[in-house]
């Protein structure tokens, strides 16, 4: 499955990918932000790689510019909850401190709460001291959970109302960046690792 938004592209990951992510995951800049910061082995990955290949779990790799930068993910907190679990790390540090990674978390969140209607809040968790983390999660308007944390790492929530709050000023920003790319494109075959709202959507598409 493919995602296009904002100049972006996103394709959802398949076991030719994960020695790609576990190269990088492995990276000590990556390692030292994650919660799980054990060195990760080829048979790990393959196995992280089972445990999320289902449709509760959307991995992507993160394309622009003709280059693979990042990962982008979401996934249920549990099977039939409306609360979506977030993450992105990107590996290519000439786009930190870029809007991409911002729009690119910005296409993911447009895709739970308006697209497929399939969350009414996101959860993250971010290291307590990674500051640039933390502006940019606030950025998109994720509040602090301060009932919800340990010594080094945050929870941070971001509730459907919030979105809708803090969302247009920034798809603004993001369709003047891209030059009027803002419509999500979605393409990419029914799979039986989607959820019913997403294979609808795609089915619709192949019939144009």
């Amino acid at each position: 499955m493919r995602v296009e938004q904002y100049g972006i592209t996103y394709d959802r990951i398949t076991v030719k990918d994960i020695e790609l992510i576990r190269y990088w995951r492995n990276q000590s800049f990556i390692r030292s932000q994650m919660q799980f910061n054990k060195y990760i082995t080829p048979s790990m990955q393959l196995s992280w790689f089972d445990s999320i290949n289902n449709p509760y779990n959307y991995y992507f790799l993160i394309e622009y510019e003709g280059k693979k930068i990042g990962l982008i993910n979401c996934k249920d907190t549990e099977p039939n909850s409306r609360i979506a679990e977030g993450g992105i790390f990107i590996w290519d540090n000439t786009y930190w401190g870029t809007p991409i990674p911002v729009f690119a978390s910005l296409s993911m969140l447009e895709a739970v709460f308006e697209v497929f209607q399939t969350g009414d809040a996101s959860v993250i968790t971010v290291k307590r001291d990674n500051k640039r983390a933390l502006e940019f999660n606030r950025l998109l308007g994720y509040e602090v959970d301060k009932q919800n944390f340990n010594s080094d790492f945050v929870k941070m929530n971001l509730t459907i109302k919030r979105y809708f709050e803090v969302s247009s000023k920034l798809k603004k920003a993001a369709f003047l960046f891209s030059g009027g790319k803002d419509k999500m494109k979605l393409s990419g075959l029914p799979s039986e690792n989607n959820v019913s709202e997403i294979n609808e959507i795609l089915r619709k598409n192949m019939s144009r």
